[in-house]
């Protein structure tokens, strides 16, 4: 059981080593969601509207549908992560299956460089504040607002986000949680009842979790800051890794189809017929490795793509974390030049991109990539608060 405190999720796949799928999703899931955000935050976006009103409204109006994407990945890699190593005995469970250490480990991978970003961001709203007046600046944080981001309850307590986009990342530590809690619920329902095997019990609860989201809980708006409201999506990656896992391919992927067109055929939903697609591909396809070639060009030109977007998936969170800063601050230098061309505001808008990436390589570098120690992020709680009483004084 040692190999799960190592296990790597962003390397995971279901036939072992990492999936060329898995990325291209990621990356492409990445790029969209860092564009959406600059369309709904940036000012740059409504000048840049009159050159293609048509597929920059559909940014506008459904880049957020990337959420999906990263969503059934997520589920997809924490199913590689826990069916791997769920024993067939719920009593091999107690001995090596820890359900806080799998939360403290989840937890510091996604806290550690959430704290460091919103260091980061609330310097620079705390900079740009009195020169760019604009919807998209947080309010100087209180010490609540810092103790509930710390603990990522943010949302479920009311409190308004410092960042863009950071509601993932409690939403993706609860689904964490659930998935654990089913695998820890069906070893006692083991223990009640032998005669049932411990991982076919805990699919089975994912299976049904995943049912009543996309059926009830995915159709109720006031449950979207609650990590049920997404365990549709979820639950969809990790059925699709236990058909690959299982290689029970038919069978399995008929049970994602039925469970995807029945909550479609309730309530049509955009995000879920999405979510329903990747997970059949997922489930379907054979995995993708490298791109193969005809000639030495052409296996070169596939080679450097392929890290390009093996690159861009891996430092995918880092930059999800620091873009809004990043453009934050090439918004607020556009709106002191007062631009006011079409042109430039979308030269804003690629510059803006291209340093959120750079900004996220530094931060993937420098801090997501380094141990995930209680130190570490005892380090950058303290930068975190520092942040926000540099902010308050600025205030």
């Amino acid at each position: 059981m040692d190999s799960i405190r190592h296990f790597s999720p962003a390397t995971a796949s279901s036939d072992g080593g990492r999936w060329f799928l898995l990325d291209v999703i990621k990356a492409i899931g990445c790029v969209l969601i860092v564009w959406h955000h600059l369309a709904v935050y940036s000012p740059m976006f409504d000048r840049v509207m009159w050159l293609a009103p048509d597929p920059f409204a559909a940014l506008y109006n459904h880049g957020q549908l990337a959420v999906q994407a990263f969503l059934v990945v997520a589920g997809f890699l924490s199913a590689a992560q826990l069916l791997r190593f769920v024993p067939v005995s719920a009593q091999s469970l107690s001995a090596h299956f820890s359900v806080p250490h799998l939360l403290a480990k989840r937890y510091l991978r996604l806290a550690i460089p959430l704290m460091a970003a919103l260091t980061f961001t609330v310097c620079v709203t705390a900079l740009v504040r009195p020169w760019y007046p604009h919807d998209s600046l947080s309010d100087a944080p209180r010490v609540w607002t810092l103790v509930v981001h710390a603990l990522m309850l943010q949302d479920l307590l009311g409190v308004p986000a410092l960042s863009a986009g950071i509601w993932y990342v409690a939403i993706d530590f609860q689904l964490f949680a659930i998935a654990v809690g089913c695998v820890w619920l069906a070893g006692q329902i083991q223990r009640w009842q032998p005669r049932f095997n411990l991982r076919g019990l805990t699919v089975l609860l994912w299976l049904l979790l995943s049912a009543l989201s996309l059926d009830w809980w995915n159709r109720q708006d006031n449950l979207d800051v609650q990590g049920l409201y997404f365990f549709g999506s979820y639950g969809l990656g990790m059925l699709a890794y236990r058909v690959r896992l299982s290689r029970i391919t038919a069978k399995g992927w008929s049970i994602i189809f039925v469970l995807g067109l029945f909550a479609l055929w309730l309530e049509p939903r955009m995000r879920m017929g999405l979510a329903w697609g990747l997970a059949l591909m997922l489930a379907a396809l054979p995995p993708i490795a490298a791109p193969g070639a005809a000639s030495a060009a052409v296996a070169s030109v596939g080679a450097r793509w392929q890290r390009a977007i093996s690159s861009l998936a891996e430092k995918s969170y880092s930059v999800f974390l620091v873009h809004f800063a990043v453009s934050l601050l090439v918004s607020a230098a556009w709106y002191q030049a007062d631009w006011q061309d079409p042109w430039a505001n979308l030269a804003g808008m690629c510059l803006s991109f291209a340093l959120s990436l750079c900004a996220g390589s530094v931060l993937y570098r420098a801090v997501e990539r380094r141990p995930a120690t209680w130190g570490h992020l005892l380090l950058w709680q303290l930068a975190f608060v520092l942040s926000g009483g540099l902010a308050m004084a600025l205030a």
